[in-house]
C-alpha cells in the first residue's frame, strides 16, 4: 500500500519568473523574453504571438491559436493557486492561474456519487454515523460536498465496486470540522485500513494504493464519536498509468454512472492553423517553465519524429535531454526537480549547422553536433505525448519559442537559474 498527502494550498504557490536573457537572430542581446516569437503564459493567461489569435482556452476551436487540445472530452476540476477547484469545460485545455494542468488519463472513474456521500450507493459499516450533503466544496460551492459526523466509534462508509483483481487508486479531498481523532480511508472493506490527515480549515487532497485488489470495497472512516470530516471529489481508479501511483489532479463529479477520464494536451499540429509548429520544423530554441511529481519519464516537448525534450532514468535519473533527429545534450544526472513545490526551467537551441545544446535549473547540458531539422515534422505536444505515457505529472507554467534563436552559455545558465 503507498500512501501520499499532499495538501493543495501548502503545494501550489504563485511561480515568480526571472527574466529571461538570449539573442534573436543577429539582434541585440537585450536579455529579455521579446527575443522569442512566440511567448504563452500559462499562469497569467496571457500570451504573445507573431500573427493570429493568442493562446485560447476553453473550447478547442481550430482558430489559429498556437496550441490546441485535441482530445479533452471530460468536464474536470483541477485547483487553481490559493487550492480553489475550478471547473473544466469537457473541451479545451485545462488552466487556472496555477497554470495548465498536465496529467495522463487514469481511465475510469470507478465509484459513483463522488461528491454525495448520502447517495443509497454509500452505506454503513457500522460505528453510526450520519452523512449531510450540506458543506461548501472544494470547488467553493454551497451545499456541494458531503460532511461526515461519527456518532459512535468507528463510524464507516463504504461503496461496493465490481471489478477484476487490479491495483486500486483512490484519491479524495477531505477537511476536518471537529474533533482530533484518527481518519481512515480502505479499497478492501476494512480488511486494511490506512490513516489519512485532513486538512485544518481547508481541503487536502489524500491519495492511497493497494496491489491486487478484486472487487473493491472503498470506504472512510471516523475512529471517535463526535467528530466530523467534509468529503469532497472521492475518486477510484484502477490499474494507474504508467504504474505510477502517484495521484491525479484531475477531479472527477462523478453521479449515477462512472466516467472515463482523459488527458488534457497541448499540442501545435499541421493540421490546424497555428504557426507555432512551423518553428520546430527549423532551427529554434525554447524555454519551459514548470512542475512535475514524476521523477522521470517526463517529457517536455514530444514530436511526431525526432524533436523530444524528456526527463532520462539513465544513471542516478533526471537529467534532461534535447534531441533533433541524431544530434543531442544531456544535462548531468539529478538536475530535476520533483513536486508541485519546486520549479524547473529549460532551455534548448539547435541550429541549421546541427549544432544543438539544453540547460536545465541552471545545469548545462553538453555541445551536441549532428542534429537534423525535422522539416515535415507535422506536431508536438507540449508536457506530455498522445497517449499519456510521457506525461509530467504536473503542471506548465510557461512555453516560449522562436525561430533562429541561439545562447551563450552564460545567458542559457541564467535563463534556467
Amino acid at each position: 500500500m503507498t500512501l501520499l498527502r499532499s495538501p493543495i494550498r501548502s503545494q501550489l504557490r504563485s511561480p515568480v519568473y526571472g527574466p529571461l536573457t538570449g539573442a534573436y537572430g543577429s539582434a541585440p542581446l537585450t536579455g529579455t523574453i521579446a527575443d522569442f516569437a512566440y511567448d504563452i503564459d500559462f499562469v497569467a493567461g496571457t500570451s504573445k504571438v507573431p500573427s493570429g489569435p493568442g493562446q485560447v482556452y476553453g473550447n478547442n476551436t481550430n482558430d489559429g491559436r498556437p496550441l490546441r487540445d485535441p482530445n479533452n472530452v471530460t468536464a474536470t476540476y483541477i485547483p487553481n493557486a490559493s487550492g480553489t477547484l475550478v471547473l473544466q469545460a469537457s473541451a479545451g485545455l485545462r488552466r487556472t492561474n496555477a497554470g495548465h494542468y498536465q496529467y495522463p488519463s487514469y481511465g475510469t472513474c470507478r465509484n459513483l456519487w463522488a461528491r454525495d456521500l448520502t447517495n443509497v450507493v454509500w452505506v454503513s459499516g457500522g460505528g453510526g454515523g450520519t452523512s449531510a450533503k450540506t458543506s461548501t466544496g472544494a470547488d467553493g460551492v454551497a451545499n456541494a460536498a458531503t460532511r461526515l459526523t461519527a456518532s459512535g466509534a468507528n463510524a464507516t462508509w463504504l461503496q461496493s465496486i465490481t471489478l477484476a483483481s487490479s491495483t486500486v487508486l483512490i484519491q479524495l479531498d477531505l477537511r476536518r470540522i471537529t474533533g482530533t481523532g484518527g481518519v481512515d480511508v480502505t479499497v478492501d472493506g476494512g480488511t486494511t485500513w490506512f490513516s489519512v490527515t485532513p486538512g485544518s480549515g481547508v481541503y487536502s487532497q489524500v491519495v492511497a494504493s493497494q496491489a491486487a485488489v478484486t472487487n473493491p470495497v472503498v470506504g472512510i472512516r471516523l475512529q471517535t464519536s463526535g467528530d466530523a470530516v467534509d468529503v469532497d471529489f472521492v475518486n477510484i481508479y484502477s490499474n494507474p498509468p504508467n504504474s505510477l501511483l502517484v495521484r491525479n489532479q484531475y477531479r472527477i463529479a462523478t453521479t449515477s454512472a462512472t466516467i472515463l477520464g482523459s488527458q488534457s494536451r497541448p499540442s501545435a499540429d499541421i493540421a490546424d492553423a497555428g504557426t507555432m509548429i512551423f518553428v520546430a520544423q527549423g532551427a529554434f530554441a525554447f524555454y519551459w517553465q514548470g512542475r512535475s511529481e514524476r521523477a522521470t519519464g517526463a517529457f517536455i516537448i514530444t514530436g511526431a519524429t525526432g524533436v523530444f525534450c524528456s526527463v532520462l532514468a539513465t544513471g542516478a535519473g533526471g537529467a534532461v535531454k534535447f534531441s533533433d533527429g541524431p544530434g543531442t545534450s544531456q544535462t548531468a544526472d539529478s538536475v530535476w526537480r520533483t513536486g508541485l513545490s519546486q520549479v524547473n526551467k529549460v532551455a534548448g537551441y539547435v541550429t541549421a549547422g546541427g549544432a544543438i545544446k539544453v540547460a536545465a535549473n541552471g545545469v548545462l547540458g553538453n555541445a551536441g553536433t549532428g542534429a537534423t531539422l525535422e522539416t515535415a515534422l507535422d506536431h508536438f505536444d507540449l508536457g506530455t505525448n498522445g497517449a499519456g505515457a510521457n506525461s509530467i505529472y504536473g503542471i506548465n507554467e510557461r512555453f516560449a519559442m522562436g525561430a533562429n534563436l541561439t545562447f551563450t552559455d552564460a545567458q542559457l545558465q541564467a535563463m534556467t537559474t
